[in-house]
C-alpha cells in the first residue's frame, strides 16, 4: 500500500472501516425505516411529561388545574395511540414501499404541536419547549428530508403566532396548567417540581447526546462522501478535479508570494509506456494492478506536500510547489529510474513497465493559468515519448506560462 504516513490523508476505505462506531448506521436505512425510528425517538417526550403529569395528579393535585391536566393527558393518549397505530402500518407498508409522507407529517407536526403546547399550559414558552423542539430537529435533520424541517419550524413559528396572540389580545391566564405557583415566597422551587427539573435536566442530556451522535455521524458521511469525489477510486490519488483546484491554489499563491522572493511551482505529467500491451497481454486486472502499484511508488518518492492525481486513464500528474525547473527534473528522472526497475506481481507473472514524464515549471509573476502550465508539460511528455519513452523531458522556451490576462 501507499505510504499514507507521510503526511496525506488515508484513503476512504480505512476511513471507511476505522472510525465507523456501528456496523449498521440509521442514515444509511431506507426512508420509511428512518421514519420508524424517529417516531419512537420523538415519543420519548410526550410519554415523559405524561408520566410526570400523572405522578402530579396523584402526589400533588392541589398545584394542578386538574380540567387542564386532564385535557393535555387526553392530547398525550390520542397522539400516542394515533403514532403506534401509524407505527403498525408503517411496519407493514416498509416491505413493499421505501417512502410514507403522510406518516413523516404526522411525526414532525404532531411532535410539535405537543411540545409547544405542554410548553405554554406550564410556562416554560421560551425555554424548555423551544429546547426540546430543536433538538428533535437536530436529530430529524438527518433523518428526513429538508422539505419536512421547512415544515417543522413553519409549524413552530405558526403555533407561536397563535399563542402570542392568545396572551395578547385575551384574558388568558399564565400558565394555565398550574392552580398555584410552583416556587416558594423566597423563590425556591418546591420539591416536586425541582425533582421534575431534574428529571427534564436528565432526559434532555440524553436527547443532546442523540443529537451530537447523530450529527457527527452524519458530518462523518459527508466527509467521506466529499473526499471520495475527489479520490480516484483505484489508485486512491486525488483525481483530476482534485488536482485542478489545488493547482490554481498553488499558483495563486506563488503569484501573491512573488515581492518576498521568487516562487516556483513545478508540473510533471507521467504516461505509462505501451500500458495498451499489458491490458491486451495480460488483461484489463493486470492493467489495474499496474496503476495501483505505479500510483504507489510515485507518492513513495514524491514529498508529502507534493499533490499526486491519476489525471486520466495511465497518466498522472504531479504538482510541487516551491520546486524549480532543475530539482523537478531531478525527481522526475528517479521516478522514471524507479519505475522501471519495480517488479510488478501479477499472480505468477512478473511485469515490467516504464514511463515517461513531462516537465514544465513556472515562477513568480508569471504563474496564472494551471491549463497554460499543464499544455507545457504535456509537450515536454510528447517530447519524451518521441524521443525514445521512460525519460523525462523539460519544457524550455522563454516563458513557462502565458502573458498574463488583461
Amino acid at each position: 500500500m501507499p505510504d499514507h504516513d507521510k503526511g496525506r490523508h488515508p484513503p476512504p476505505s480505512q476511513r471507511l472501516l476505522g472510525p465507523l462506531p456501528i456496523p449498521s448506521n440509521p442514515l444509511d436505512w431506507s426512508p420509511i425505516d428512518r421514519l420508524i425510528l424517529l417516531a419512537c425517538l420523538v415519543a420519548i417526550a410526550p410519554a415523559l411529561f405524561g408520566s410526570a403529569l400523572i405522578a402530579a395528579l396523584v402526589l400533588a393535585p392541589d398545584y394542578l388545574h386538574v380540567s387542564v391536566a386532564m385535557a393535555l393527558l387526553l392530547v398525550y393518549a390520542v397522539h400516542f395511540a394515533s403514532q403506534a397505530a401509524f407505527l403498525l402500518i408503517a411496519w407493514k407498508k416498509r416491505r413493499h414501499s421505501d417512502h410514507w409522507p403522510t406518516f413523516e407529517n404526522l411525526i414532525i407536526v404532531g411532535f410539535v404541536s405537543n411540545i409547544m403546547l405542554t410548553a405554554y399550559l406550564s410556562g416554560t414558552l421560551f425555554s424548555t419547549g423551544l429546547l426540546l423542539f430543536f433538538l428533535g430537529v437536530n436529530i430529524a435533520s438527518a433523518l428526513a428530508s429538508i422539505d419536512k424541517i421547512r415544515l417543522a419550524y413553519w409549524s413552530v413559528f405558526v403555533i407561536l403566532v397563535l399563542f402570542a396572540g392568545v396572551t395578547l389580545f385575551t384574558d388568558a391566564e399564565h400558565a394555565p396548567l398550574f392552580s398555584r405557583s410552583l416556587y416558594t415566597e423566597d423563590g425556591a422551587a418546591t420539591t416536586g417540581w425541582a425533582i421534575f427539573e431534574i428529571v427534564i435536566s436528565f432526559s434532555l442530556m440524553a436527547v443532546l447526546y442523540l443529537s451530537i451522535l447523530v450529527i457527527a455521524r452524519w458530518v462523518q458521511r459527508e466527509n467521506l462522501y466529499r473526499e471520495m469525489s475527489s479520490t480516484d477510486s483505484l489508485t486512491l490519488l486525488a483525481n483530476r478535479r482534485a488536482f485542478m483546484e489545488r493547482g490554481t491554489e498553488e499558483l495563486f499563491r506563488a503569484t501573491r508570494q512573488a515581492e518576498q522572493g521568487p516562487k516556483s511551482v513545478a508540473c510533471l505529467l507521467a504516461d505509462l509506456d505501451h500500458f495498451k500491451e499489458i491490458n491486451d497481454r495480460w488483461g484489463h486486472d493486470a492493467g489495474d494492478s499496474v496503476l495501483v502499484r505505479v500510483a504507489e511508488l510515485l507518492l513513495q518518492h514524491t514529498r508529502p506536500y507534493d499533490e499526486v492525481a491519476r489525471y486520466g486513464g495511465e497518466e498522472f500528474a504531479i504538482l510541487m510547489p516551491d520546486t524549480t525547473e532543475n530539482q523537478a527534473l531531478e525527481i522526475a528522472q528517479r521516478l522514471c529510474k524507479v519505475i522501471s526497475e519495480a517488479d510488478i506481481r501479477i499472480h505468477e507473472h512478473t511485469i515490467r513497465t516504464t514511463i515517461s514524464i513531462g516537465v514544465a515549471c513556472c515562477g513568480g509573476i508569471r504563474c496564472y493559468e494551471l491549463q497554460s502550465l499543464l499544455n507545457k508539460a504535456d509537450q515536454a511528455l510528447y517530447d519524451a515519448k518521441n524521443h525514445g519513452r521512460n525519460q523525462a523531458r523539460l519544457y524550455r522556451p522563454g516563458d513557462h506560462c502565458d502573458n498574463p490576462p488583461s
